[in-house]
This record gives structure tokens, sequence and C-alpha cells, in this order.
């Protein structure tokens, strides 16, 4: 049970990666005018974060 929710964490952490590159990064890039980057470095960096976060809370799989 604490093996499937472990499995679960981890892949909401990756969602919200997934979510915060793209309104973040992509969405400021798409802004008219010039590019503010610090938060476009801040959105990537913590997304790297929450990536790294859901792909360590992942178990490995177990092998039979």
């Amino acid at each position: 049970m604490n093996r499937e929710r472990r499995k679960e964490a981890g892949k909401v952490f990756l969602d919200l990666s997934k979510y915060l590159i793209t309104t973040v990064a992509i969405g400021s890039l798409l802004v008219k005018g010039s590019i503010e980057w610090l938060p476009v470095i801040l959105g990537g960096l913590m997304a790297v974060v929450l990536f790294t976060g859901g792909v360590k809370t992942i178990p490995p799989d177990k092998e039979d």
C-alpha cells in the first residue's frame, strides 16, 4: 500500500514539473516585449527540482 502511495506521489511531482515548465518558461517566451529571464530561470530550476523529487519518490520495480 505504501508503495502505491509513493508511486502516485511521484507521478504528481512529475506532473507539477511539466505544468510549471509549460506555464512559466513557455508562457514568458510568448509574451510580447522583452523577456524577463529571472522567472524563466527560476521556473526551470523549480521544474528540475520537482522532476528530481518525483523520480526519487517513485520506488524501483520489484524483481520477481
